[in-house]
Order: C-alpha cells, then structure tokens, then sequence
C-alpha cells in the first residue's frame, strides 16, 4: 500500500481531526483516510448528479406544463393523501 506525508497541518486542524479520530475510535491516519475518501465520493457523485440533471434539462419537457395540469396534479396527491389511512 502506498504511504504519504503531510507536513505543516495547522495545529487547529490536526486537534480537530484527532478528537474526531478519538471519536469515531479511529487512528488518526484512519480519519483521514476517511475523510479523504468521503471527499471524493462526493466529488463523484456530484459528477454523475450533475450529468443527469443535465441530460434531463437537455432532454426537455414533452410539453409545455401549464397551470392546470398543475392543479390537476396538486388535486391528485391531496385527493391520494386524504384516502390513506391516518
């Protein structure tokens, strides 16, 4: 497994991550390790989120949605929400 070195981390920084590696009864190389590869998954995921928000607004709507077809959709999920069970 490849190693690294991180020199000069902030005093407040390095406190912060020791008392979430205590914590979370991690190392403070476990800490990092995983904030590290929480950061990057969300990078991914915002990656691939933001190509299907994209595809979808390249895409268009079918047609125009209007103000009734609204309603009639409002009227739907209330008339669906009032027949459920409480």
């Amino acid at each position: 497994m490849a190693s690294i070195t991180v020199k000069d981390i902030p005093e407040d920084l390095h406190a912060v991550l020791k008392n979430e590696a205590d914590a979370n009864f991690r190392s403070l190389a476990q800490e990092i390790l995983a904030r590290l590869q929480r950061s990057l998954d969300f990078d991914t995921a915002t990656r691939r989120d933001q190509k299907w928000i994209d595809e979808a607004l390249a895409s268009g709507s079918e047609e125009p949605f209007s103000n009734e077809k609204f309603k009639a959709a409002l009227d739907r999920g209330l008339e669906k929400a009032k027949s459920r069970p409480a």
